[in-house]
């Protein structure tokens, strides 16, 4: 029985991580839940750190730049980074196994 919710599991975060815009409107955030308590970080230093929890590779544009401060508790570790997407305008774009961050009117 443990099997099955580890698969079901599995498969939920691959939907997640399907090819596109992570954090397009209506997109379901489906990672692991997450508590940070974090004041003044990098953003730099947070995406790694949510790529950490998520098991999933990280591209940030030289450009990304900015502190942010946030306290999150049991929110998917992909909604936290998208909240932080918003507040800095990047977008995260999934390409097979990586995110790449960078300010959204790059292309």
């Amino acid at each position: 029985m443990n099997c099955a919710v580890v698969v079901v599991g599995l498969l939920a975060a691959t939907a997640a991580h399907a090819d596109g815009d992570l954090c397009a409107p209506g997109a379901r955030h489906h990672g692991a839940a997450i508590d940070l308590d974090i004041k003044d970080a990098d953003v730099h230093d947070v995406f790694r750190l949510l790529a950490d929890v998520g098991h999933t590779n990280l591209v940030v544009a030289q450009e990304v730049a900015g502190k942010v401060t946030m306290r999150v508790k049991q929110v998917p570790w992909d909604a936290a980074a998208c909240a932080v997407a918003a507040l800095e305008h990047l977008t995260i774009t999934v390409d097979g196994n990586i995110l790449l961050v960078r300010k959204a009117d790059q292309k």
